[in-house]
């Protein structure tokens, strides 16, 4: 077994060492932190998309636009509202500060109307139209009401809105209920 015997260096030497070392060590950090940022900026980016007023575009699974500043996603396209009756003469306007009672069956459709007017309704509450056995206030057509009814046995985009006194009824799925949302936004 052999040893290996260290030259002993004098103190100007370790110290000259340990500033190469160092000075190297800088260099390779410095060399990366500017590669990383070069990289960042020349690296192709995803277009930012800039939905413009009263124009509505596809993303994925929805659809949005642009109403006074607020982007409004939907779930169907404005092709596939065509084939629901719209009949009413309500527009967003009706419904600012206003407390909006909405009867749905489904969470879905609160859901979508919720979001849709979430900052132009003082608030959007669950209830029921007429008795119900439900925790719910019961609510009728003197309040803001919408009220989302099930058409059994309608196909794809049937359905219809209409207006009765302060109530919208909106009969089919969530095709009708955007096709609601799109008139009141004045997008039909």
């Amino acid at each position: 077994m052999s040893l290996q015997i260290r030259k002993i260096e004098t103190e100007e030497v370790r110290e000259k060492k340990s500033k190469r070392n160092i000075l190297i060590l800088s260099i390779v950090m410095i060399s990366i932190l500017v590669f990383s940022i070069a990289a960042g900026y020349f690296a192709p980016r995803e277009k930012e998309s800039v939905i413009s007023e009263g124009k509505v575009q596809g993303y994925g699974d929805f659809w949005i636009f642009n109403y006074q500043g607020k982007n409004i996603r939907l779930s169907s396209s404005p092709e596939s509202t065509e084939n629901v009756s719209v009949t009413m003469f309500t527009n967003i306007k009706n419904y600012f500060g206003k407390t909006i009672y909405v009867a749905s069956e489904y969470i879905s459709e609160f859901d979508e109307v919720s979001s849709a007017l979430q900052g132009y309704a003082e608030r959007i509450q669950p209830a029921c139209y007429g008795a119900c056995d439900k925790n719910l206030p019961e609510k009728n057509c003197t309040d803001t009401m919408i009220v989302i009814k099930p058409v059994v046995g309608a196909g794809f985009g049937d359905g219809k809105v209409y207006e009765e006194e302060n109530c919208v009824f909106i009969e089919g799925g969530i095709v009708s209920v955007d096709a609601f949302l799109y008139e009141i936004f004045g997008m039909k």
